[in-house]
C-alpha cells in the first residue's frame, strides 16, 4: 500500500487495515515457519505497510490534539 493510499483513509479505515495487515503477517509468520512461505518479500511488505499506517494514525492523532 502506498503512502498516499494511507494519507487519505479515515482513521476507523486505518485501524482495520492495520488489524488486517497484523493477521497477514502471522499468517505469513506461521507459513515461513511451516516452511510454506514462498514469496519472502510479502512478509517485509506487510511489516513495512504497518508501519506506514502506524506512522499516518500517529500523525493524525497528534493532529487532532494541536
Amino acid at each position: 500500500m502506498k503512502i498516499n493510499q494511507v494519507r487519505e483513509m479515515s482513521p476507523e479505515d486505518l485501524k482495520a487495515s492495520l488489524k488486517d495487515n497484523y493477521e497477514a503477517l502471522q499468517n505469513f509468520r506461521f507459513q515461513l515457519a511451516t516452511g510454506q512461505l514462498e514469496n519472502y518479500k510479502s512478509l517485509s511488505a506487510t511489516k513495512k505497510t504497518i508501519a506506514r499506517i502506524k506512522t499516518i494514525l500517529k500523525e493524525k492523532e497528534l493532529k487532532a490534539k494541536a
